[in-house]
């Protein structure tokens, strides 16, 4: 086995990790088929299950059936679109990394392996708000779903959409109020009828106006009903709330699922974002049937231990969660249940060699008392992220600090020159942003191509290590 001695670690007394392969074996009767893997050099980071989400099932179940309804909603006589079939609105609440997003992307992804066919396509435009951008920027969640809308509807497979789109997108005051506020969206309209020049958006009202007009036509033109998922609306602006008001309070836009997350810890009853929910459900409430509320809302909570026990006992590789029981117990006790929280413990046990991968085994060990276990984890998840960045390369940690100063997303262009600002070579920048992906910090937003914190706690850890 080679160790790597750079990544001993005196002042810690812990060796941070070792990694390699045994030699290969010339007698086949003792050969094992592990040792000769490609992967050897990855075998001692821990790598979290893809496309599984643990004690969710009652989350995913109600946003589904949500869904369904809208499909199945009977159409009008004279109607031969989709705009007669109605709309849900959700509001999903929750405490900072307790996996609401991820409830949203799995419902997508079900959705799309289940409808994706036939000519039909399931759509989704997604924004998120940021603490840092709210007040200076006012839609920015909203902008930001609807530069993703148009990404995925100038692609080539939803020409007929567009077409259509662009026919029913004929006003050009409607044109000149949204490419005035969302600049994004100006290719999903037409050729202009008149001069732009004597044109242009003067108030709020004719934003509302011609907000509500466009998504109407967006949704009616789509087979499916569209995922209109915005989250951390505790930090949304009063003119986003405004624009909000006045699309969510009326039966149309149809044949839309609104989905609206926000940390259900920092909003009171007196703050905007509950008397914006509690508006928009007495508006509402009188399309509400026996069998058909048009607003609900959902409460996403902690995760059981035994719903921890499976998430660890599947990350290590082990057959059963009984394998993992006392791993489970303390991890537990100090994430309650936060998946995000407990997927940074586990990191900061790998970290301090309290959890390894035995290359002789082949298999995650541990051999450290439930106490010592104990020990190795602080109670604030700010400080395990900071642990992580500071184990990094210099230069990976100045990038994610860097970062953290931008709001919600930043594009490859803008890293780039602010990193050689800092004197960072700029052709290393992929490779530097690749080592902050692969470490679980920031993640790549295919439809944009922009660059994003995976969680909004590791952008706060990373602007609270800047001295």
């Amino acid at each position: 086995i080679v160790v790597d001695y750079s990544r001993r670690n005196f002042d810690r007394g812990f060796v941070k990790g070792c990694w390699g392969t045994v030699t290969d074996q010339i007698d086949e009767t003792y050969f094992d088929e592990r040792s000769d893997a490609e992967d050897d050099l990855e075998k001692g980071r821990i790598k979290f299950p893809q496309n599984k989400l643990y004690g969710r099932e009652h989350e995913l179940g109600l946003l589904r059936d949500l869904y369904d309804d809208i499909i199945q909603e009977p159409r009008s006589k004279n109607s031969s679109s989709s705009s007669s079939k109605a709309s849900r609105i959700v509001f999903v609440g929750g405490y900072s990394g307790v996996g609401k997003s991820a409830v949203v992307a799995d419902l997508v992804r079900q959705l799309k392996e289940d409808y994706n066919h036939g000519g039909k396509v399931v759509v989704c435009a997604w924004g998120k708000y940021s603490k840092l951008q709210s007040a200076a920027a006012p839609f920015s969640a909203i902008s930001d779903a609807l530069e993703q809308l148009v990404v995925v509807l100038t692609k080539d497979e939803y020409i007929d959409v567009l077409k259509n789109l662009r026919k029913k997108l004929c006003d050009d005051d409607v044109r000149m109020a949204m490419t005035g506020t969302f600049p994004s969206v100006a290719p999903l309209f037409g050729p202009a009828e008149s001069d732009p020049a004597t044109k242009i958006a003067t108030s709020m009202s004719q934003i509302r106006e011609a907000f509500k007009e466009f998504m109407c036509c967006v949704c009616t033109c789509l087979q499916l009903p569209l995922i209109w998922s915005l989250d951390d609306l505790q930090w949304s602006d009063e003119a986003s709330l405004e624009l909000l008001k006045d699309v969510l309070s009326n039966k149309e836009p149809n044949n839309m699922l609104f989905i609206g997350a926000y940390r259900s810890n920092e909003v009171n009853e007196d703050h905007s974002f509950h008397q914006f929910m509690n508006e928009i459900e007495k508006a509402r409430g009188k399309d509400a049937t026996e069998d058909k509320r048009p607003v609900s809302r959902m409460n996403v909570c902690d995760l059981s231990p035994d719903d921890i026990g499976e998430f660890i006992a599947d990350t290590l590789g082990k057959d059963s969660p009984s394998e993992v029981a006392t791993l489970t117990e303390v991890v537990f006790k100090k994430t309650i249940g936060n998946i995000f929280f407990v997927k940074q413990a586990l990191e900061e046990l790998v970290r301090k060699n309290a959890l390894f991968y035995d290359m002789i085994l082949f298999s995650w060990q541990y051999n450290v008392s439930k106490v010592q276990l104990d020990n190795y984890l602080s109670d604030d998840v700010i400080d395990l992220i900071k642990s992580k960045i500071n184990g990094l390369p210099t230069e990976v940690k100045m990038l994610v600090v860097i970062m953290s100063f931008i709001p919600n997303n930043a594009d490859l262009s803008t890293i780039r020159t602010l990193l050689e600002g800092e004197g960072v070579d700029g052709t290393k920048v992929e490779k530097l942003i690749s080592v902050a992906i692969e470490n679980v910090l920031i993640l790549h937003l295919a439809e944009t191509g922009n660059y994003a914190f995976v969680h909004d706690k590791i952008r706060e850890a990373s602007y609270g290590i800047i001295p």
